[in-house]
């Protein structure tokens, strides 16, 4: 056993190294980004729950959010395609900059509602740049483990900015000696997001969007997959966008309202809630670094289906058993298993699509998450208002099963039939020579 945890660590590692300077600074910038999300995604909730807005207000908040990176996703992939994903990015991340200072300082229900379409519009760009151009950066022996690593960094990078979130206000209120939990203590906190924010566009300018990655073609025919054919992109682009859709559903029920959850039902103080978040972000962490080794022992696939399968029981004990410990540890189980797929997922999407269209199949998915998560979203503001704080972990339960299913349905094969393709055309090849 510890035979096989050096070989597979030591392989790892040479992945690791093999990585291009794009793909470092990639990871770099979204690693910076992370840590800035990580903030706002811990207190800007409670924040403007504490200024006297309502959980149905959150609601359409974020509800706005979703439905414009949905609607601006197709616009943007577009726009990758021409003016290349480096540029996307950076476009996408000085806009989120932007909104999320502006909605800080101004948090009034116009300027909100503003900043969360506009902060929409720049999430869509850089979520359908962003695996392009690390997948053009890295070749395919190296690929799975690029989307593990900067997937693991970037959730370790939340873990600390979660935790920090979470003591920061107390921090902020005993040095200018304010009231703790005061709504000056927690706007002056999420300022400090915009920091990390802004430094995230830095290694972007420097990155050589042409530079292509030294490859090993004997590597290269045990990794990569061959595309899809021209014929068939619209058909692989439904059934990704099918599965996206349903867990894109269920994520919105619950996952933007994690912190008010653990605020409002269980009472748990600021503090618990930030390192609650980060203990989930660090096991996602794990999971995610973790993932990549498995996939190449029992495939992406595979990965992907047992991560989101075994995931599911800890939404059901959340559900159903009434306690906050065993919701703690849920919750951290279920963020690390469903997550941890996750890369896997994203490398098997890119390598499955011909490079041209790999913009436009990431609009497309980000399209089919958003767009669901907009409703749901909706639903679960309500309910909260209504004290009906376990109902949306059943929807969340109900929706990521049946992703699960069509998963299975849709790809259990194909990963196995386009490797043999591509093996066969190899072999074709070496004939014609």
């Amino acid at each position: 056993m510890s035979a096989i945890f050096r070989a597979e660590a030591t392989g790892y590692w040479l992945r690791i190294r093999q990585f291009t300077p794009n793909v470092r600074k990639l990871i770099l910038s979204n690693v910076t980004r992370a840590f800035a999300w990580g903030i706002t995604s811990t207190i800007l909730n409670i924040y403007l729950l504490i200024l006297g807005y309502s959980n149905a207000f959150l609601g359409v908040l974020m509800s706005l959010n979703a439905f414009s990176m949905a609607i601006s996703s197709i616009a943007a992939g577009t726009y990758a395609s021409r003016v290349g994903p480096k540029y996307s990015i950076i476009v996408g991340l000085l806009t989120s900059a932007i909104c999320g200072f502006t909605r800080v300082v101004f948090p009034f229900p116009d300027v909100l509602m503003i900043t969360a379409v506009l902060a929409g519009l720049g999430a869509a760009l850089i979520n359908v740049s962003y695996g392009p151009l690390m997948t053009r950066s890295c070749t395919a022996y190296e690929r799975t483990h690029a989307f593990g690593t900067s997937h693991s960094l970037t959730i370790l990078s939340s873990f600390f900015s979660n935790t920090l979130a979470g003591f920061l206000p107390g921090v902020i209120a005993l040095f200018l000696g304010i009231p703790f939990g005061s709504a000056l203590a927690l706007q002056l906190a999420l300022l400090a997001h915009v920091i990390p924010l802004a430094l995230s566009i830095i290694p972007m300018f420097t990155i050589h969007e042409l530079e292509a990655p030294a490859s090993n073609p004997m590597n290269e025919i045990q990794s990569e997959l061959t595309p899809v054919q021209r014929n068939a992109v619209r058909k692989i682009a439904l059934k990704f966008g099918i599965v996206n859709l349903l867990i894109g559903l269920g994520a919105g029920f619950v996952i933007p309202y994690l912190s008010i959850f653990f605020w409002e039902f269980y009472n748990l103080p600021l503090p618990i809630i930030g390192l609650v978040q980060g203990l989930g972000s660090l096991s996602v962490a794990i999971g995610t670094f973790l993932s990549p080794v498995l996939s190449t022992r029992i495939g992406k696939v595979k990965t992907v289906l047992f991560s989101q399968a075994l995931s599911l029981p800890f939404l059901l004990f959340i559900a159903t058993i009434i306690n906050p410990y065993i919701a703690i540890a849920s919750y951290v189980l279920r963020v690390v298993l469903m997550n941890a797929g996750g890369p896997v997922d994203r490398t098997l999407r890119m390598e499955l699509t011909p490079e041209h269209w790999r913009p436009n199949m990431e609009a497309v998915t980000s399209f089919a998450w958003n767009f669901p998560w907009a409703f749901s979203t909706l639903v679960t503001g309500p309910l909260f208002d209504l004290e009906l704080y376990l109902v949306p972990f059943w929807f969340t339960l109900t929706s990521y099963s049946a992703a699960t299913v069509f998963y299975a349905a849709f790809f259990w094969k194909i990963e196995e039939s386009q490797r043999k393709f591509t093996v066969n055309r190899n072999k074709n090849d070496m004939g014609q020579e």
